[in-house]
């Protein structure tokens, strides 16, 4: 089901095929904000929702997980590197006062309300 002008809920969907994928629409206004910072290049999540037992079961993920909530999406973009993601994503509202992670196959964006910074590369 297409929950904004440029993503599906499908694309949020929980990776162990549970089914849930519902997402704060916060956290996808951000997203298409980051979308028109970055050129309309499309973005590529690679996680979106996790249920309690699929995060568990990921390694490395907090237990207070943003994914868990509905709030994080982790994503890529074809042709731009983790860094120069990273600095656009610092200018969209909802993440600047949000949570920005990098890692070497991109970045962790959230809508958790306060800022939070990380460099896992």
């Amino acid at each position: 089901m297409k929950i904004s002008a440029h993503f599906d809920s499908k694309e949020f969907e929980c990776q162990c095929g549970c089914g849930l994928s519902d997402m704060n629409p916060l956290l996808i206004d951000g997203l298409e904000k980051l979308r028109s910072v970055i050129g309309d290049k499309p973005i590529i999540v690679t996680s979106g929702r996790r249920c309690e037992k699929h995060n568990a079961e990921t390694p490395n993920a907090s237990k207070n997980s943003q994914h868990v909530k509905g709030n994080a999406a982790d994503i890529k973009v074809a042709g731009m590197s983790p860094e120069e993601l990273r600095e656009a994503a610092y200018k969209v509202p909802q993440f600047k006062d949000g949570g920005i992670g990098i890692y070497n196959w991109g970045i962790h964006v959230d809508v958790r309300g306060k800022r939070a910074r990380w460099d896992y590369r």
